[in-house]
């Protein structure tokens, strides 16, 4: 049987997170802010929407992201070298982090575009790179193993021209 007093314990927690609109000033907005900002690199969209979350009111919260981004205590930049670092160390390929930083992570597609044309990743080389952490530079025997491996990768955002030049078709077929 399921023990309801605890998810409504977690509703009330929940709720007590939020903030009353009552005495509510820039300072306590931006010292939420930054404490998000301590932990990891944040985009714009992002921190707002947290903070929105919490239920800061929307004027003090563009108010404190301005100041960050002035003070260059939050810089969507820094988030998309620091997101891209650990995705890529993750194995993520370019659609599947593209899909990520643009309807998730609220990074506009200018911005994106211009990041991705700055950091020349060999996206190639990352694909390999994948298929010999979870492959082990086993080549696929049978035609069974080779779309298991293709499934792998097109599941990580990988293109197909990028899959094809690192996956070997089996020997015996033709």
């Amino acid at each position: 049987m399921l023990n309801f007093s605890f998810i409504q314990s977690l509703e009330c927690w929940s709720d007590a997170m939020k903030v009353s609109s009552e005495n509510v000033s820039y300072q306590d907005v931006f010292d939420a802010a930054t404490r998000l900002l301590a932990r990891r690199e944040h985009s714009a969209t992002e921190l707002k929407r947290k903070l929105t979350l919490k239920g800061w009111p929307s004027a003090l919260i563009d108010e404190a992201i301005a100041n960050l981004q002035q003070q260059d205590w939050q810089s969507d930049e820094r988030f998309l070298q620091s997101y891209v670092r650990q995705r890529l160390a993750q194995g993520d390929g370019p659609l599947k982090l593209a899909q990520q930083v643009l309807q998730n992570k609220g990074v506009d597609q200018q911005q994106w575009q211009q990041f991705l044309a700055s950091c020349e990743i060999d996206w190639q080389q990352q694909c390999a790179e994948v298929v010999r952490r979870r492959f082990a530079d086993n080549v696929p025997d049978s035609q069974k193993a080779w779309a298991k491996q293709v499934r792998f990768l097109q599941q990580r955002g990988f293109t197909q021209e990028q899959i094809f030049a690192v996956v070997q078709r089996p020997k015996n077929w033709s």
